[in-house]
């Protein structure tokens, strides 16, 4: 089975060596980019199966990056994790109406990336629906068994 592999776009050198390091030893294939140009370099010569990238990378000519995509229909179908320090409910919320699928706000453990990435490149069972079963049968709330 090939390993998921996942565009890490950030500007800033620590967060592409210390969560690209994480990625790459929890056997995910990664790619690194520090900027704009570099991330639609990146897409233009493969698959991905997630972008993680930062609120604001910007090229050249101040183009955020999650606005390219979505704006060019660039990628639109590939999972877009924002992981940012800009951690307002603004700055939340315009990650959002950018497009992106999640919003992680640094400082981020790497364990909780992880969780999430993995629930986003795992591969679904299609083949037979999981019947819901219940661990207390006294409860009688939908999120029991979950």
């Amino acid at each position: 089975m090939p390993r998921p592999r996942v565009l890490l776009a950030h500007g800033n050198t620590d967060c592409r060596k210390i969560y690209g390091s994480v990625l790459a030893h929890e056997g995910y294939e990664v790619d690194l980019s520090a900027d704009l140009e570099s991330a639609l370099a990146c897409l233009a010569g493969g698959h991905y199966d997630v972008i993680v990238a930062d609120l604001y990378l910007f090229g050249a000519d101040d183009e955020c990056f999650l606005r390219v995509l979505r704006d060019s229909r660039i990628a639109t179908h590939i999972p877009f994790v924002v992981l940012t320090g800009w951690t307002t409910e603004p700055h939340r919320r315009l990650a959002l109406q950018l497009g992106a699928d999640y919003f992680l706000p640094l400082p981020v453990r790497p364990r909780e990336l992880l969780t999430l990435l993995s629930g986003i490149t795992a591969p679904m069972d299609v083949s037979m629906p999981r019947a819901l079963t219940r661990s207390n049968p006294n409860d009688h709330s939908i999120a029991n068994g979950l």
